[in-house]
């Protein structure tokens, strides 16, 4: 009887042990049947993505759970130029669901590299676990884009200080000291120039500021150049403390459509004019300084002395007084 009853409770607990060995390892053969997992990106195959100014992008990509269970999977990214990408945590993805992510690119100094370049970056994602257990081999899966340099445009001008007065009447040459601030190749327009203290200066051949053809400074390139302009005061320009501004901006960007602030200096500086009125006036002047040397001189030169009449009388005087004797 108590042989009969411990076999019966060894065939009792013989489905206990079954049940335990299944729980702690899924038939994968099962699970894996009739279904998959994918990843791609929300724009479709062959995303590029631009660059800001600032140097960022992001772009959103999903990753699709068709298993009858969660997958824990693990994100790895490739960067392209450098840039910081903003980690994403392992998550879980619930079975049957499509999740999506964003993945933040920063920190890209588009100015060190030439407007338009394209460097390619990857997203790899791991599956680490179904349903809990560990995955029995790794699984993962990559999809690639590209990141392209966006085009910075624009210059920055110095005018050459002149160093002194000019004077009216006369031409003065100014050296300016364009610079290309962009990363690509690019034409100068619209120079044009203002004094709003002394209107009646004029630069006749402002125009060679114009259609200068002058690359970034990439590779080995200077970046710049420098235009001699001819500043001009007219003979009937008063002595004044004049200001002069001379901008130019860049075709590019006007082609484009954007809304640039042209390039600009300003540089102050004074313009006299010529003492030829003061001159005459200097010469009446002289004139009468010199009469009143002249009259200075008489009155220097001035000695004492007596009448005519009396020095006649006086020798008459002395002729009666030798006969007399």
């Amino acid at each position: 009887m108590k042989s009969s009853t411990f076999i019966c409770a060894v065939l009792m607990l013989i489905p206990l042990f079954s049940i335990q060995t299944v729980s702690a390892q899924p038939d994968f053969d099962e699970l894996f049947s009739g279904g998959d997992w994918s990843i791609g990106f929300n724009d479709g195959e062959n995303v590029t993505i631009e660059l800001d100014e600032d140097g960022d992008a992001s772009v959103n990509f999903w990753v699709h759970n068709e298993y009858q269970v969660a997958i824990d999977v693990a994100f790895t990214f490739d960067e392209a130029f450098g840039a910081t990408t903003e980690e994403i945590s392992s998550t879980s993805i619930s079975a049957g669901s499509n999740d999506s992510f964003t993945l933040e690119f920063s920190d890209v100094d588009v100015l060190n590299f030439r407007a338009e370049k394209r460097e390619s970056f990857s997203i790899t994602v791991t599956v680490e676990a179904y349903a809990g257990f560990p995955a029995p081999v790794e699984d993962p899966k990559t999809i690639s884009g590209e990141l392209t340099i966006p085009t910075i445009r624009g210059f920055e001008i110095e005018i050459e200080e002149p160093g002194g007065a000019m004077n009216a009447g006369t031409e003065l040459n100014l050296n300016i000291e364009v610079k290309n601030i962009g990363n690509g190749m690019d034409l100068t327009t619209e120079a044009m120039f203002e004094s709003k203290a002394c209107p009646q200066l004029d630069i006749s051949n402002i125009v060679n500021l114009n259609d200068l053809s002058i690359d970034a400074a990439l590779e080995g390139q200077s970046g710049m150049k420098t235009i001699s302009v001819t500043l001009l005061a007219p003979l009937s320009h008063p002595s004044k403390t004049c200001d002069l501004t001379i901008m130019l901006s860049s075709s590019g960007s006007i082609k484009d459509g954007e809304n640039a602030s042209p390039a600009e200096d300003k540089i102050n500086f004074e313009v006299r004019k010529p003492n030829t009125s003061d001159g005459n006036l200097d010469s009446g002047n002289s004139n009468s300084n010199s009469n009143n040397n002249d009259e200075d001189k008489v009155s220097s030169n001035f000695t004492p002395g007596f009448p005519f009449s009396l020095t006649i009388i006086s020798i008459l005087c002395a002729t009666v007084l030798i006969r007399r004797k």
